[in-house]
């Protein structure tokens, strides 16, 4: 859950990783909430944390849902990047304080289970981060140095203890602030599961791929009169990955996401589907060859968890959360911006007439000498004097 909002722009500047304010104007925080201290170095060491470390870079990609735009090896951060982890830091500040003040203990239960939830989510967005990767012919930022994908546990586990356990205890809050005020009841999880019966079906899916809509048709006929679906696609299929198998697809399809593919209101257990053409050209009949209904018992954890993170409970609790940060006294350090409400302003750029051209040593034969660079493309920072 975004506890508050971001939405920060971009600008020039950078800072140095471990630099304080300039010297006429040091300041050892990076921030404070109602009197609640984030330090300048805690602040420098989640920066490292996650821009010095292939895992932290993976959460980083997690956040903004692409990869992360920063140098671990250069020293310094964009002021925005500075501005967006502080946002964070102060969002989770003001999360643990409105628990506190409403009574809310994490308790090692808590944390135990928030683990548990977190490296969960965070397989969700490893997937979906790797699934955009391969589609763009990228490597995804979630990719280990052995090729393989963190898993949300390995990630967990990898990143540094403190960055670690404040994420987890960050996860924490979150549920018990979301459960605080929603309706898990038993009542209510027999009510989303009589509505949302295609998420509790589980369809075994079938597959016989052909050259053209005309061989379709005639499959398509044939299983109608009562013809095997896998002897036809057994004998018939071009898709290798099925044919030899009579065309099975697997069985871990919710019943709602086959509808979705194959855009269809409804499924009839063992009638085909109106073919398809793929991309590739290919007609593809499909068929949905069994199917098991999972009981509400064994989906009510799964329910609960979906009534919690519903839009309009997510909602509410981040209402409550942008009141709380109104009414608190939030001050930030210059150097990363100003608090503007529900985030973190970066700074200004540094004015044009602070900026100097470039220079490149000439190429011109003979000359030996600097000259100013014609791209027009770097700039530096000049003291203003």
């Amino acid at each position: 859950m975004k506890r508050i909002p971001t939405g920060l722009v971009a600008v020039i500047s950078v800072l140095t990783l471990g630099a304080l304010a300039s010297a006429c104007d040091v300041a050892p925080k990076a921030a404070s909430v109602n009197g609640d201290t984030i330090s300048v170095a805690s602040l420098n060491a989640d920066m490292n944390a996650l821009a010095g470390s292939a895992a932290g870079q993976c959460l980083l990609a997690l956040r903004s849902g692409q990869p992360a735009s920063v140098d671990p090896g250069s020293g310094t951060v964009p002021t925005a990047f500075a501005g967006s982890v502080l946002s964070s830091d102060v969002g989770n500040l003001v999360a643990a304080q409105f628990a506190a003040a409403h009574g809310i203990h994490l308790t090692g239960t808590d944390l135990a289970t928030a683990q548990n939830n977190y490296a969960a989510a965070l397989d969700g967005g490893i997937a979906s981060l790797g699934q955009q990767a391969a589609a763009a012919g990228a490597a995804s930022p979630c990719q280990k140095a052995d090729g393989s994908a963190f898993t949300g546990q390995a990630l967990l586990t990898s990143l540094p203890a403190a960055v670690r356990n404040s994420e987890v205890a960050n996860q924490a809050v979150d549920d018990k602030l979301l459960a605080r005020g929603a309706d898990l009841s038993n009542a209510a999880v027999l009510n989303f599961y009589a509505a949302n019966r295609s998420l509790f079906a589980v369809d075994c899916v079938s597959d016989i791929a052909v050259a053209t809509q005309a061989e379709a048709d005639q499959i398509v006929a044939k299983l109608k009169a009562g013809a095997s679906f896998a002897s036809l696609a057994t004998a018939s299929s071009i898709d290798p990955q099925t044919a030899s198998s009579g065309g099975q697809l697997g069985c871990n399809f919710t019943d709602s996401r086959v509808q979705s593919a194959l855009q269809v209101a409804s499924i009839t257990v063992g009638q085909p589907v109106t073919p398809l053409q793929t991309s590739g050209g290919q007609w593809v009949i499909y068929e949905v060859t069994s199917q098991t209904v999972i009981p509400v018992t064994q989906a009510a954890s799964v329910i609960r968890n979906d009534l919690l993170h519903a839009t309009a409970n997510t909602q509410r609790v981040t209402a409550e959360l942008l009141v709380y940060a109104h009414r608190s006294s939030i001050d930030v350090n210059p150097q990363y911006g100003q608090w503007a409400g529900a985030s973190i302003t970066p700074p200004p750029s540094p004015p044009v007439r602070y900026l100097q051209p470039s220079y490149v040593l000439s190429t011109t034969s003979g000359s030996g000498t600097s000259g100013p660079g014609t791209s027009g493309s770097g700039t530096s920072p000049a003291s203003a004097g």
